[in-house]
């Protein structure tokens, strides 16, 4: 639909293809001319070829500007063409551009798998991409490129100050042990800091070793345990409150403490020990052990209007209980 200047009005109109007028159809008027076709230039008999599927559109991929070559290249058809030739472009090829192509595929499928906004495919490409082939510098193929995949997502969501474990990206990279991608986050960051000395950029390229609050994790916990939006406001403010204490835990450790105190005090949920445990990636015992330290504090740290100082100190007799079972 467009506007016809001569019918003061929006109408129908076509394309002639072979002049490439655009056509009014209530009155014939050009209403533009020079159409560009953006299609084929000439017809495709794929379907009827059983010997190949190719359509033979002169349009390829789009450029990749992480990569030097811009993704702009030629593929020789080892079926139709001489080996020489193709054995000729193998000596020119540049197989660490193969190996970024890969990596940058791998890295979509996992931020896919977690659900991450673009930006952080993005950058972590982007990441991946400083592995231009120089010997301290070079991607190899298997695990390895899976862990520099998974350690690239993990840094690019520390520098997008998103909460993801290395536990939980590790959960989508094939099996992949924590020590290999933590060896790889190493190298990223050996990487980057690099880049920044000979850069002399302060903020560019380096990658901040941003400290996950436990504040960012309490609505994903929240959500994986069920949790009422009423105790979930709680555990908020307690991890806030608890944030201005000496609790020397790592923040998982507080938060799954936290949120068992909090349904240890609920009259509406109960929460098993081991589930929360499985949902904080942590183990029973350091529930327990964090929960123990937290105890003094506890009064001061679980809103006053969720519940009072009798209430909490019912908790007492629960952390007791443990120390009497070791007995």
């Amino acid at each position: 639909m467009d506007t016809c200047l001569d019918c003061k009005k929006v109408t129908e109109t076509v394309i002639d293809t072979r002049t490439g007028d655009t056509i009014c159809t209530e009155c014939s008027l050009v209403i533009s001319d020079h159409y560009i076709e953006d299609s084929q230039e000439w017809r495709t008999f794929s379907n009827d070829d059983n010997s190949s599927d190719q359509d033979p559109n002169r349009v390829g991929a789009p450029t990749n500007p992480l990569l030097k070559s811009g993704g702009i290249g030629t593929i020789i058809d080892t079926s139709t063409s001489k080996n020489d030739l193709y054995r000729a472009q193998s000596l020119v090829k540049n197989s660490e551009e193969d190996l970024i192509v890969k990596a940058c595929k791998e890295i979509k499928r996992m931020t896919e798998g977690l659900k991450l906004v673009s930006g952080v495919e993005f950058r972590a490409c982007e990441i991946v991409s400083k592995f231009d082939g120089d010997k301290n510098k070079r991607l190899s193929r298997g695990k390895h490129l899976t862990a520099v995949c998974a350690a690239a997502v993990s840094t690019a969501c520390r520098e997008m100050n998103l909460s993801r474990t290395l536990k939980e990206i590790s959960m989508v990279a094939h099996g992949v042990k924590l020590k290999y991608i933590n060896r790889a986050s190493m190298t990223i960051r050996r990487l980057l800091d690099s880049d920044q000395v000979e850069t002399a950029s302060s903020s560019s390229c380096a990658a901040p070793q941003v400290i996950i609050k436990t504040g960012e994790l309490v609505r994903r916990f929240c959500s994986k345990l069920d949790i009422t939006e009423r105790e979930t406001k709680a555990i908020r403010e307690a991890v806030e409150i608890a944030e201005n204490f000496d609790i020397r835990r790592n923040p998982k450790s507080v938060l799954a403490a936290i949120i068992f105190m909090i349904c240890q005090l609920s009259k509406t949920i109960h929460r098993p020990t081991r589930e929360i445990a499985f949902v904080a990636e942590v183990v029973e015992n350091t529930i327990k052990s964090s929960a123990k330290d937290m105890y003094p504090y506890a009064s001061k740290i679980i809103p006053k209007w969720y519940a009072s100082e009798e209430e909490v100190k019912r908790l007492g007799g629960i952390i007791g209980s443990w120390d009497a079972a070791k007995l």
